[in-house]
């Protein structure tokens, strides 16, 4: 067996009884009209994406989720001093030790919305 240009197997013609006529294979085609059956005119400058979705798709959900461990910090941070009164601790020294529980909360609320979306979906259907 052997596979052609096109991607039709060629066969031998009494493996499946079948007439001379009915041959698959594409021998009158030249190699123009073969390579442009293979692409479909598909224009691919065209097809990519602009730098308008990319900076929205991308940037964005970022930018949206550095706010949100920010927020969360910051409101960690104020607890935390409202919690124990007067702070000798400095304020930025209070920013780096809720940072990573603030990038935790900030992920978890982020897997919660993730799951109530999908448990919607689920319920719409």
């Amino acid at each position: 067996m052997t596979i052609k240009i096109n991607d039709a197997v060629s066969r031998p013609l009494g493996s499946r009884d079948i007439g001379s006529g009915d041959d698959s294979g594409l021998p009158g085609v030249s190699e123009e009209m073969r390579h442009a059956q293979a692409f479909d005119g598909i224009d691919w400058s065209k097809a990519a994406p602009s730098w308008v979705s990319l900076f929205t798709g991308l940037v964005l959900p970022l930018l949206g989720l550095a706010v949100l461990v920010g927020s969360i910090d910051l409101a960690l941070g104020w607890l935390v001093e409202k919690w124990t009164g007067t702070s000798s601790m400095s304020p930025l020294l209070l920013a780096a030790i809720m940072f990573p529980p603030a990038l935790m909360i900030a992920f978890g609320c982020c897997k919660l919305f993730l799951r109530l979306k999908d448990a919607m979906r689920t319920a719409a259907r």
